[in-house]
């Protein structure tokens, strides 16, 4: 007998990718690499802006304009600082535990294994392949190869079809209950909520922990 559920697809950052830890990373790496103790003596308080700035929804180019603004930063660094964003980035990719473990117990179980994400193709796709993770997944779907973003429809129906799967046969995890489950819900899947405690009654689920989920599909499909 098949099972209910046969596919699960996630979000990429902030919920297998610890986005906040992956920029704090890569930040101290910028501010070693490229001497900023001359413009900031204290290494937390660019630690914490360039953070903070990431984690907006904006362009990377306006994120070093402002980094360069806000901290009076060498203009002519300011490509240089860019360039090296999109070409290094990735190697300070940090996963939540548990995230090999995980999806290796979902491939095992047959599950049929997607990604959702908005960003742009090749810095999303870098991150993925720096994880190790690359190889558990059938279909990548990225905001930025099609010109769609989420909460959009048209972007967790591609990954569908990519995966010839239907929504009431799908479990979507992600950190978003605005891009993430509620789009997912409206689409007919199960949705799992990437998170501490939170008082929402939208997701079907909310964990934490990644080595959780595969437990948490059963008792959906149970129900």
């Amino acid at each position: 007998m098949l099972n209910i559920i046969d596919t699960v697809i996630f979000d990429l950052d902030q919920t297998l990718l610890n986005k906040t830890q992956s920029l704090v990373n890569f930040s101290i790496y910028q501010y070693e690499q490229y001497s900023l103790d001359e413009f900031i003596p204290d290494m937390n308080e660019f630690t914490l802006k360039f953070s903070e700035l990431n984690l907006m929804i904006m362009p990377k180019e306006e994120v070093y304009r402002r980094l360069v603004e806000f901290f009076k930063i060498d203009g002519n660094l300011y490509h240089e600082l860019l360039a090296d964003l999109n070409q290094n980035f990735h190697h300070y990719s940090v996963g939540y535990p548990g995230l090999h473990e995980m999806l290796h117990s979902l491939k095992e179980d047959g599950y049929k294994l997607g990604i959702v994400t908005n960003g742009r193709d090749f810095y999303q796709r870098n991150k993925i392949s720096a994880l190790g993770i690359r190889d558990y997944f059938t279909g990548i779907v990225t905001s930025g190869s099609v010109n769609i973003k989420k909460p959009d429809h048209a972007i967790f129906q591609m990954a569908l079809k990519h995966l010839n799967s239907i929504g009431r046969r799908t479990v979507f995890v992600g950190d978003s209950i605005q891009a993430d489950i509620i789009p997912a819900k409206e689409l007919g899947m199960y949705t799992i909520l990437k998170a501490k405690e939170v008082s929402s009654e939208l997701p079907d689920a909310i964990c934490d922990e990644l080595i959780e989920i595969p437990s948490i599909i059963k008792s959906l499909e149970s129900n």
